[in-house]
C-alpha cells in the first residue's frame, strides 16, 4: 500500500495526552536527575548497544532488501531524517523495541517478520520509529535498569538512592506504558491503514496463528469500544502498573480503543491531510503550544520562539 509522505511532521501533532501528562509527572519526580547522571556515568547505553549489535542479525539492503526498504519508507513517511539501524533477534513472538539515544537501533523479533504481513510490519516499524521521533528511548532504558542504578546511587549516598528508587521506578514505568499510545499513533501514520493497525493489535492480544486467515475484526473492535466505557484513567495506578510490569505490549485492548478513538475523532485524518502543514504553532490535545520548528513549549502569545527564534504569528496558533 502506497503511503503519503508527511513532510515536516512533528511529534506534537499526534502525541497522546496520556503520554504528555505522564512525562510531566515523571520529570517532576524527585531523584530523576540523579539517576540520569548515574545512567550516563555507568555507560549503560554503550553496554546495551554492544550486547544487541554483537548478538543479532543486522538488516542491510544486501541480505533483506524488502525489510531494509520498509524502514526507509517509514522514515520518509513520518519524517525521521536520520535512519536508525535495524536488527533481527530470535524469538517467535511479535515484538519490536528500540535502544540507544544518540544512535538508536531498532530490533525486531524473527516472529514479527514471519507472523505479520508486509503492511502490518510497516505498522510495527512505524511504532518503533515513533519512539525514536519522540525521543522516548532514554527513559525507556532507564525504566529497565533503575533498580541497578538506584543501588549504585544508594551505595554512594548512604542509602538515599534506594529511598527515591521506588516512586521514580513507578513514574518511569507508568510513563513508559503511556508512551505506547503515542507510538501507536506513529505506527498508524506510517502504515496509514486503521484496519492494518487493528490486526497487529489482535495478534498482540493473543490471536492464534491457525486463525490468522479468519480474523474477526468486527468483534475485536466491538471489544475495544466496550473498553472505552471504562474509566481506566482513574483506575488505581499501582494496580495498573503491577498488572503490566512483565509485559512488552500491555493493555492491547485499551491501546486499540485509544487508537480507534483518535481515528473516529477525525484527528488522524487531519494529520494525513496535512491540515497543520502551514502552522508555526503546534497545539497538542492538552491545549499546550509548541514551536513547529524546534518543539519548544511556548508560553502565552510570543512573537518569536524563545528557543530557536522562529517568528510566530497569532493566526497560526489555531488548533
Amino acid at each position: 500500500m502506497a503511503t503519503i509522505p508527511l513532510a515536516g511532521l512533528h511529534p506534537h501533532e499526534y502525541e497522546h495526552p496520556f503520554d504528555a501528562k505522564a512525562l510531566d509527572s515523571l520529570q517532576s519526580t524527585p531523584g530523576l536527575d540523579t539517576i540520569v547522571r548515574q545512567y550516563n556515568k555507568q555507560a549503560v547505553e554503550r553496554v546495551i548497544i554492544v550486547q544487541y549489535t554483537g548478538s543479532n542479525l543486522r538488516i542491510t539492503n544486501e541480505n533483506y532488501p524488502k525489510i531494509h526498504a520498509m524502514l526507509d519508507d517509514v522514515c520518509a513517511t513520518i519524517n525521521l531524517p536520520s535512519r536508525p539501524e535495524l536488527y533481527l533477534e530470535w524469538g517467535y513472538h511479535i515484538n519490536g523495541f528500540t535502544i540507544g539515544v544518540d544512535h538508536p537501533i531498532i530490533v525486531l523479533t524473527s516472529g514479527a517478520v514471519d507472523l505479520l504481513s508486509e503492511d502490518e510490519l510497516l505498522y510495527l516499524v512505524g511504532h518503533e520509529v515513533g519512539h525514536i521521533k519522540s525521543r522516548h528511548t532514554l527513559y525507556h532504558q532507564m525504566a529497565q535498569f533503575i533498580p541497578i542504578l538506584a543501588d549504585m546511587v544508594g551505595q554512594a549516598t548512604l542509602g538515599i538512592g534506594k529511598l527515591i528508587s521506588t516512586p521514580l521506578q513507578l513514574a518511569l514505568l507508568r510513563w513508559s506504558r503511556m508512551s505506547e499510545f503515542t507510538a501507536d499513533r506513529a505506527g498508524l501514520l506510517a502504515c496509514q491503514n486503521p484496519t492494518t493497525a487493528a490486526k497487529v493489535m489482535m495478534k498482540w492480544a493473543g490471536m492464534p496463528i491457525r486463525h490468522y486467515d479468519d480474523m474477526k475484526l468486527d468483534a475485536f473492535l466491538a471489544q475495544a469500544r466496550k473498553f472505552e466505557e471504562l474509566d481506566y484513567e482513574n483506575l488505581n495506578k499501582a494496580i495498573k502498573i503491577l498488572t503490566i510490569m512483565n509485559s512488552t505490549h500491555p493493555w492491547t485492548i485499551m491501546r486499540a480503543a485509544e487508537l480507534l478513538r483518535w481515528v473516529e475523532s477525525g484527528e488522524y485524518q487531519s494529520v494525513i491531510d496535512r491540515a497543520t502543514e502551514n502552522r508555526l504553532y503546534v497545539r497538542d490535545e492538552g491545549g499546550l503550544n509548541y514551536c513547529r520548528n524546534c518543539g519548544y513549549r511556548l508560553e502565552g502569545q510570543p512573537k518569536f520562539c524563545n528557543s530557536c527564534g522562529t517568528p510566530l504569528k497569532k493566526a497560526s496558533c489555531q488548533p
